[in-house]
């Protein structure tokens, strides 16, 4: 079976992702953890978590007529893959994006990188990290067609803009391929996510 063009590939993808949001339920968003003996549990994002659920609905959807659209099964969805003594990207392999649709094995077909970080973790170095790793599967010789910044949980919209302008701008995010990344937020449980558009209109 010969892959869609990875542009076509990247666009359908993204449509898949934002749409995966509406699977995601309660218990996957917010985790609640032992706080102590004879204590109420205490509910908190873990990023983990999310990603694995993420990833399962993901997976479930790219097998429906949606998920071939995107390329799949020749395009598949693959996490933090370690890229150490592969034919990185990037050298010495030292990024490990969340998740990644592309054609294993097949350079050519790199089509979306993602990042993922909980609304109430967006403190600058973290942040900084995730649009280094963005920026250099963008650009990088065998880059990727797109890529997304996923923030997921409450917050103020604008305040998520001002963090990733600032980050961004921190870390020299090139124009040109911010136009190829796109930030989405992902609010609460059981919606689609929202796509605030590329990078390019927080930089």
């Amino acid at each position: 079976m010969v892959p869609i063009d990875r542009k076509r590939a990247a666009a359908e993808f993204l449509k898949l992702l934002v749409g995966a949001g509406r699977l995601v339920a309660d218990r996957w968003f917010l985790l609640q953890t032992a706080s102590g003996r004879g204590n109420e549990p205490v509910v908190r994002y873990r990023e983990r978590v999310y990603c694995y659920e993420l990833y399962h609905q993901l997976r479930t959807l790219s097998d429906n007529p949606h998920g071939r659209d995107a390329g799949a099964p020749a395009y598949t969805l693959s996490g933090e893959i370690d890229k150490a003594q592969l034919n990185a990207v990037i050298d010495g392999g030292r990024h490990k994006p969340d998740l990644v649709w592309h054609v294993p094995g097949q350079w050519q077909h790199n089509a979306v990188v993602i990042e993922v970080k909980a609304a109430d973790h967006l403190k600058l170095d973290p942040l900084r990290k995730d649009l280094q790793t963005l920026s250099a599967f963008l650009r990088a010789e065998r880059g990727y067609e797109r890529a997304a910044l996923l923030i997921y949980g409450g917050a103020e919209g604008e305040f998520l803009r001002r963090r990733v302008l600032q980050a961004a701008a921190d870390v020299g995010f090139p124009s040109d391929l911010a136009q190829r990344a796109h930030l989405l937020w992902h609010p609460r449980p059981r919606q689609a996510m929202q796509d605030l558009g590329p990078l390019v209109q927080c930089v």
